[in-house]
């Protein structure tokens, strides 16, 4: 039973993700031939290279003479002709560009560079935007892949996006380039990880693909989209049909490893945990459900994964201390129930043992620790022992506020090598924090902040605006929070409130004054959905409201008038480089014309 596990298109591409290595490590321990493969970069290596530039080159030309020789257009089709004209004016330019904008991002000295960089990145966003235009409506940028068409919201267009190869650029893709790249006849099964919605379509593309080439291949999905999205596929005998022969929901290691097991014994699906399959025409969501001890699963193996391809000059390791949320109560939030409502976390000496072990076979230092949250408990543990080996990190994490954080606690993580945090910040109202049982105040954001910053930590926070109740004045006390705190707050991103499927406010929408949810059958496996409250903003006052919180940052905070689409991992590298001061905008390494904005 030889087993490839492959992350699809499209994520960022700086890094690889923690998926298929934790399954592949599972696997390969308990004996089964497992190899992995990391389709996203691949995707961007080959859209970001002359021959598919050429091919959407080509795609474009094709469309303008297609809307000119029409006897009549929309003002929406003039638009697009507009675009189109424009992109192939400049087209010749970025594919003579696009070898060496790579090259500037792997490459230390270039990529620290800034205006070296600045050019990079504008010239990969700028052959990304050519991809789009060939294949408008859909939109591939490096933050997401939208079909345009809302596929990746409904099963039924789900159908249709994977077979249009007029707006799914990954068609001809797969079929051309990455799916004879493979010798398929050498494995028995095909596990797809998709992640996030902008996988969903390139990832079943992707498996179609495979399930019409490969007869022989038992495909199965898994990730968190699927396991949100479980009870939305009963019912629908026809996804299985065209896209997988199962799908494994929640923690896939154990159901995967019980699912290699069943086939090959020739043992009925039904027998292994945490599954969706097809019994005869029906879909059946086996009862059965596992969880492993997260300290009992193997360290991730990236053996299999292109280290040197990715978009950054040095390797950025994502680790994983916990798996699930320890306080796990947000009310808006769905990882809890992903994870089962379980919490399980590394013992400190295994986990100091797996970055030493990371730092020497990839001769790096950059690690992104991507728990849902670290506890402030095992913050402190794992950089004491670190301190302590005179292991020497630089890293990432995101923290949840806490009253026991204090000065001692960001003094000893920063030595550690922890110099990037961010926090969940949602609100800096007490009545809405109440409500999001986010277990804190506003007092204790305040203090957890001003300490960080002054053990020389920047600091990130996320918010959101329009919680269910939220009031305007409400609202802008968490921007007054903001402009009151601009030394202890070195950058943010701001949204609006999107109700997740499965989340409390989904579950108990009583409790949260939604009248009503709104379940479209087209939408069926859409993650967010649309809902009507009788109290609190309008969902526009709250568009309003982010829209008004961005104005105020671009205007008061110097951080943000000099970085912002730096990808947190590449933040982190100039981080390191510069100092906290230079990138906080008292001395920028660079004109302050130079005006970006800082994606975390």
């Amino acid at each position: 039973m030889k087993t490839l596990l492959i992350f699809p298109a499209q994520w960022y591409p700086t890094q690889p993700y923690l998926s298929t290595p934790y399954l592949t490590a599972y696997l390969r321990d308990k004996g089964w031939a497992t190899e992995q493969r990391d389709f996203n970069i691949a995707s961007y290596d080959h859209f970001l290279s002359a021959p598919l530039l050429r091919y959407a080159e080509k795609l474009m030309t094709q469309r303008v003479h297609s809307l000119k020789n029409q006897n009549s257009m929309t003002m929406k089709e003039k638009s697009h002709l507009d675009v189109l004209t424009t992109g192939l004016k400049f087209s010749e330019r970025i594919i003579a560009g696009i070898e060496e904008a790579k090259l500037v991002l792997r490459t230390p000295e270039r990529f620290f560079d800034f205006a070296s960089y600045q050019q990079a990145d504008m010239l990969i966003k700028s052959a990304l935007k050519l991809i789009s235009d060939a294949h408008a409506p859909a939109v591939f940028s490096l933050s997401t892949f939208e079909s345009g068409s809302g596929a990746e919201e409904s099963t039924h267009r789900a159908h249709e996006a994977t077979r249009d190869g007029a707006t799914n650029p990954f068609i001809y893709l797969y079929e051309n380039i990455l799916v004879p790249s493979e010798n398929w006849r050498d494995y028995d099964v095909v596990g797809i990880s998709i992640i996030g919605i902008s996988q969903i379509i390139p990832g079943l593309t992707l498996a179609r693909q495979l399930k019409e080439k490969f007869p022989h291949l038992h495909i199965a999905l898994g990730g968190p989209i699927f396991s949100v999205n479980a009870g939305q596929l009963i019912g629908h005998p026809e996804f299985f049909d065209d896209f997988c022969h199962s799908i494994v929901t929640f923690e896939g290691e154990e159901p995967l490893h019980r699912l290699l097991t069943a086939l090959k014994a020739g043992d009925a699906l039904s027998t292994v945990p945490n599954l969706i399959h097809l019994d005869g025409r029906e879909v059946v969501q086996n009862k059965e459900r596992v969880e492993l001890r997260f300290e009992e699963i193997p360290g991730p193996d990236f053996d299999g994964l292109p280290m040197q391809n990715y978009l950054s000059p040095y390797p950025i390791i994502p680790v994983l201390q916990s798996r699930g949320c320890y306080w796990g109560k947000c009310t808006f939030c769905t990882h809890s129930f992903v994870y089962g409502h379980r919490y399980g976390k590394q013992k400190t000496h295994a986990m100091v043992d797996e970055l030493e072990a990371l730092m020497k076979k990839y001769d790096t230092q950059y690690f992104t620790f991507s728990d849902e949250a670290v506890s402030p408990h095992a913050l402190n543990d794992v950089s004491e022992l670190m301190i302590e080996r005179g292991v020497e990190i630089r890293s990432l994490a995101l923290l949840k506020f806490e009253k026991v954080m204090d000065e001692k606690l960001f003094t000893k993580i920063k030595k550690a090598g922890f110099v990037f945090l961010m926090f969940g910040l949602e609100s800096a109202n007490d009545r809405v924090l109440a409500l999001i049982d986010k277990g804190t105040t506003k007092a204790v954001e305040r203090d957890v902040l001003t300490r960080s910053h002054q053990a020389g930590i920047w600091n990130h926070t996320f918010l959101f605006f329009g919680f269910p109740t939220e009031t305007r004045t409400e609202a802008e006390e968490t921007t007054d929070f903001l402009r009151d705190n601009l030394d202890a707050i070195h950058s943010f991103g701001p949204g609006v409130f999107l109700l997740n499927r499965d989340s409390s406010c989904y579950q108990y929408p009583e409790k949260f004054a939604i009248e009503r949810i709104v379940e479209d059958p087209d939408r069926n496996i859409a993650m967010n959905l649309d809902f009507v409250a009788s109290e609190g903003m309008s969902r526009d006052e709250a568009a309003e409201m982010n829209s008004q919180c961005i104005r105020m940052a671009e205007e008061l905070f110097p951080s943000l008038k000099i970085w912002g689409t730096l990808p947190r991992e590449h933040f982190l590298l100039y981080l390191d480089k510069f100092g906290k001061e230079a990138l906080g905008g008292k001395q920028p390494p660079m004109e302050e014309k130079e005006k970006i904005l800082c994606r975390a």
